[in-house]
């Protein structure tokens, strides 16, 4: 045989026996299948959700209210159907700082102690006699208790919503506490009570030493009520161990307010053309606690 034959039918050979091997070769790589096919991406984890409640209390913040804020106690009920959605109630009962005035406020009453409406100035030369730059039938300032009695606040609310969790995972603080997280959005109605202050002296009457008095009318109505909001947000739970974690919420409450009372359009009258969308910021933070204690762990 010539060495040319030869070659050709050692190529031969070993082209049947590709062609064999190869169909048995893939019978053979399907049936030795990974022990880790179809297992879930994270063993043993730890469930810190999956059908839990979680009840906790703590404090809630409104911030850059028009005129005041409000520090009140919180209470938070929740249950998460799965570990990843879960539903929740989160309220502010008790607000503990009714006269916790904003910046803004602090400025403008300042500026409200010159009204010659205050009975305090209308004896002054800006508010009476030839020099006087207005007088209490022209001045449309109101006096410092008429703009606060004016004013609205946050009394109560009541924040009834979903939680969704897209993030979870671990941290560590100094390389050795170490914590699990999640972060979850929420959204849902919002019902808030707006409250007020005090009663409005609608009549402002000038005690001239002559003649009868001049006065004027002022229009002023404080809106108040349980209102409708919209209520989205963003929170996080820091765990501490299985049962009990740290809160962290920031609400956005959007609802029509009239935080000053006060006619907007140039209607004489306060009404419901008054009213404008607002954006409400509150800030809250929880100690919470899961139930059933044990928690459930993947397989």
């Amino acid at each position: 045989m010539t060495k040319k034959a030869h070659t050709m039918k050692r190529g031969i050979a070993l082209l049947v026996g590709c062609l064999v091997g190869i169909p048995a070769g893939a019978q053979a790589a399907q049936e030795r299948r990974s022990p880790l096919a179809d297992a879930p991406a994270i063993r043993k984890r730890f469930e810190l959700r999956d059908k839990r409640f979680e009840l906790g209390v703590g404090l809630t913040s409104t911030v850059g209210q028009d005129f005041y804020n409000a520090l009140m106690l919180n209470l938070r009920l929740g249950f998460h159907i799965t570990d990843w959605i879960g539903i929740s109630v989160s309220a502010g009962v008790v607000n503990m700082t009714q006269n916790w005035r904003s910046a803004f406020n602090d400025q403008l009453n300042t500026a409200l102690g010159s009204s010659c409406r205050d009975p305090a100035n209308q004896g002054s030369p800006k508010c009476v006699g030839t020099t006087a730059l207005t007088s209490v039938a022209a001045d449309k300032t109101p006096t410092q208790a008429n703009a606060a009695a004016a004013e609205n606040r946050i009394g109560q609310v009541i924040l009834p919503q979903v939680d969704v969790v897209p993030f979870t995972g671990k941290f560590s603080l100094f390389g050795k506490l170490f914590m699990n997280y999640d972060v979850y959005v929420m959204a849902g109605p919002g019902f808030v009570n707006l409250v007020k202050k005090g009663s409005i002296d609608n009549s402002y009457c000038d005690t001239p030493a002559n003649g009868q008095p001049t006065c004027r009318h002022d229009n002023a109505t404080p809106y108040t009520g349980m209102k409708l909001a919209g209520n989205v947000g963003v929170g996080m739970h820091a765990f501490a161990n299985n049962y009990f974690a740290i809160n962290l919420e920031l609400h956005d409450l959007i609802f029509k307010n009239n935080a000053a009372g006060r006619d907007v359009t140039g209607s004489s009258e306060v009404n419901s053309a008054d009213l404008q969308w607002t954006n409400n910021w509150m800030v809250g933070l929880n100690f919470m606690f899961f139930l059933p204690a044990q928690v459930k762990v993947s397989h």
